[in-house]
């Protein structure tokens, strides 16, 4: 009787397990994208159109070892079109390998040696793993082939400011706005070396990428931030709500505005900023830290207290939500 009460436990226990796994697999959401493709892969498998269509998916979905596989086929039935060779070495750069992504851009490079646009991703490439004389090396290819290239120019400049060449960065960037007068990153770039050399035409820098695109919320908060920094904090509020309006997302916005609220003493609207800011970006320790410094500032302790305990909880090396909870404690 023992025996037969285990038997009928074990065959229950087994029978739930299946059913668990049944119920687990019956919740994998489908990816009837994928599906389209993978049926469009093996119905023709040595199209490279389609292989690279499904790569280019798995890439965006951050599937990267999925999409150097496919590429990687995709390179062996095509291996002469440089836009492959550029995803491909997209992928592994996002897949935190810089190597191989360096060695594709010198493989494509090596078979269209006078084209532009792969000789600048080149040097691009070179510039993020900080090999600046290959970078330039590159750069000067380039101008010798297209001797007003902006792009050059502007790779140029961004190689010399991280050398701290910054006269010879400066004179780069210009160099890119006389050849191209919309280039709103040459404009933002022109305007930071002016702020930090304490140059007030960096006001006029970020005012002209705006005038580009008035629209930019990149090229605004630079000029917003530029005020803010100056003490000329109406017109940086002024300036961050134009920002909000165009993208109601953009934090930085709120977060900025409430420390000038802090600054000025207006607690209930740097609350306001900060709380928006919450609600808008619940994984943002900083809002969090700043809406319960605001609350202890204004006597409330109590409900300070979780905004700080969830800061740190999202960054638990947050070394002034730590001391304010230890306060508010």
């Amino acid at each position: 009787m023992r025996n037969t009460l285990i038997y009928v436990f074990v065959i229950a226990f087994l029978f739930s397990c299946k059913s668990d796994d049944k119920a687990k697999e019956a919740v994998i959401p489908s990816d009837p994208t994928l599906e389209q493709l993978n049926k469009l892969v093996a119905t023709k498998p040595n199209n490279a159109k389609i292989l690279y269509e499904r790569a280019k998916y798995f890439y965006n979905n951050e599937k990267y070892k999925d999409a150097i596989k496919d590429m990687k086929r995709v390179i062996k039935i095509d291996s002469l079109n440089p836009a492959y060779y550029h995803t491909l070495a997209d992928i592994y750069l996002d897949d935190a390998d810089s190597r191989y992504a360096i060695n594709t851009m010198e493989k494509v490079v090596s078979l269209y040696p006078e084209r532009i646009p792969s000789l600048l991703k080149l040097s691009e490439f070179y510039f993020i793993v900080k090999n600046y004389d290959k970078s330039l090396s590159t750069i000067n290819s380039i101008l010798y082939l297209s001797p007003d290239n902006p792009e050059a120019y502007f790779m140029l400049g961004v190689n010399f400011k991280e050398m701290n060449q910054l006269a010879k960065a400066k004179n780069s960037f210009l160099t890119v706005v006389e050849n191209n007068p919309e280039h709103i990153d040459a404009w933002l770039q022109l305007g930071k070396l002016a702020e930090e050399q304490k140059d007030s035409t960096a006001e006029t820098y970020y005012k002209n990428a705006i005038l580009i695109d008035k629209d930019n919320v990149e090229a605004m908060h630079y000029l917003a931030f530029y005020y803010q920094n100056n003490g000329e904090l109406q017109k940086a509020l002024d300036t961050y709500k134009k920002i909000v309006l165009i993208d109601p997302s953009y934090t930085a916005s709120y977060l900025n505005s409430g420390i000038i609220y802090l600054k000025q003493d207006s607690l209930k609207k740097a609350f306001d900023n900060f709380n928006i800011m919450v609600n808008v970006d619940k994984s943002n320790p900083k809002g969090y830290y700043f809406r319960g410094l605001t609350h202890y500032l204004s006597g409330n302790n109590e409900a300070a207290k979780p905004d700080f305990e969830q800061a740190l909880k999202l960054n638990p090396e947050y070394e002034e939500a730590k001391q304010m909870l230890g306060k508010v404690e």
